[in-house]
């Protein structure tokens, strides 16, 4: 090859590099031109989105917050009223044991687990029974007076009849005149006060007790009260109302104790 041709080469291998390197160049430049706005746009979108976003993640972290803080509320709220329950509880149990200092013959404290769905019963399923103690005939009472008797035992159950059903009775004085008669249920809340002389002056609010007379409860547990007074005109006996101290329809525990 001659060096004319040589240097025809090389001069197009030169021209055809400056070519190559401008137009790489021109590239670069468009590609920076196009860029810079291409990045301010998306400079902007974010600035944008996270100015919209901002706000809506705080009230998603603050509902989560909100959320969470429920939550150990009502676990405090569960736990403070299981508390209270307990506090309760152990309060009535206490008031009930009290009942040994009164001298009676204590068996066993039960609770109530059942009540009888005869709407013309009212007896009580007590979670004690023989293997505690109890027996048939025994008195049930709680720190405010007469409950009931135990007519029905199993090993560990028992049953209550309560003061106002009408096949309960008990010997019964008024406490102030000493005067003695017979207490019986009526099927409700109320019970009866018998063969109280016609004669005899009852007032009302007199307090009734046991009388022990009747070799089953003990004497000296309070009943109720006088709440009515009739004197019928004809016969030997008053008609009297008495109000039991017990509310049977709200006890939770009774004590079980055992006659004379």
């Amino acid at each position: 090859m001659s060096k004319k041709h040589i240097l025809v080469l090389v001069f197009i291998i030169i021209t055809l590099g400056l070519m190559t390197y401008q137009s790489n160049r021109q590239r670069i430049l468009l590609f920076s031109f196009l860029n810079s706005p291409l990045n301010s746009i998306h400079y902007a979108l974010t600035s944008v989105t996270d100015y919209i976003s901002a706000p809506v993640k705080r009230i998603m972290i603050r509902e989560e917050e909100n959320l969470r803080l429920k939550a150990e509320r009502d676990n405090l709220l569960k736990e403070l009223q299981s508390c209270k329950e307990i506090f309760i509880e152990n309060k009535k149990l206490k008031e009930i044991l009290a009942i040994k200092e009164h001298g009676y013959k204590y068996i066993a404290t039960a609770r109530i687990i059942g009540r009888s769905t005869d709407q013309w019963s009212n007896i009580l399923i007590l979670d004690k029974g023989k293997n505690n103690g109890i027996s048939k005939d025994m008195v049930a009472v709680t720190e405010k007076g007469l409950t009931g008797k135990i007519t029905g035992v199993s090993d560990s159950y028992s049953y209550m009849l309560l003061i106002g059903d009408m096949n309960f009775s008990v010997a019964a004085r008024l406490q102030e005149s000493r005067t003695e008669g017979i207490i019986s249920g009526t099927g409700f809340k109320k019970c009866q006060l018998k063969y109280i002389p016609y004669e005899e002056k009852v007032k009302k609010d007199d307090i009734v007790i046991t009388s022990g007379l009747d070799m089953l409860f003990p004497k000296g547990i309070p009943i109720g009260y006088v709440s009515k007074i009739n004197k019928k005109d004809i016969g030997f006996f008053q008609d009297i109302e008495v109000i039991p101290f017990v509310d049977t329809s709200k006890i939770e525990f009774v004590a079980i104790i055992k006659g004379e």
